[in-house]
């Protein structure tokens, strides 16, 4: 993967979502399970647009999606939001995509 230029801003944005997702794996998902696992990637495509995908598996199970209303979710809708970018959650049974 090519390397990618961040500025102050931007940077600031990218810490807080990470942060923030890592909070949560922590408290509710994969990482407060002992054999759960977290992976994130960035795939590579020859379009300008970067896309990073954050995969928990081996969780607590999942028996509803959650409604993002919190301050957590606030928090990562504005800062992707500022970044020029969004975030989709996918809640599988089996993984958080």
């Amino acid at each position: 993967m090519p390397r990618l230029g961040v500025g102050e801003t931007a940077a600031t944005n990218l810490a807080l979502v990470v942060h923030e997702l890592a909070t949560n794996s922590i408290k509710y998902g994969a990482l407060s399970e002992k054999a759960g696992t977290l992976d994130v990637s960035c795939p590579s495509d020859d379009s300008e647009d970067v896309a990073v995908v954050w995969t928990e598996r081996g969780g607590p199970p999942v028996e509803e999606t959650p409604a993002p209303s919190g301050y957590g979710s606030k928090l990562l809708n504005r800062n992707m939001s500022d970044l020029g970018g969004s975030l989709e959650t996918n809640w599988d049974a089996e993984a958080l995509l």
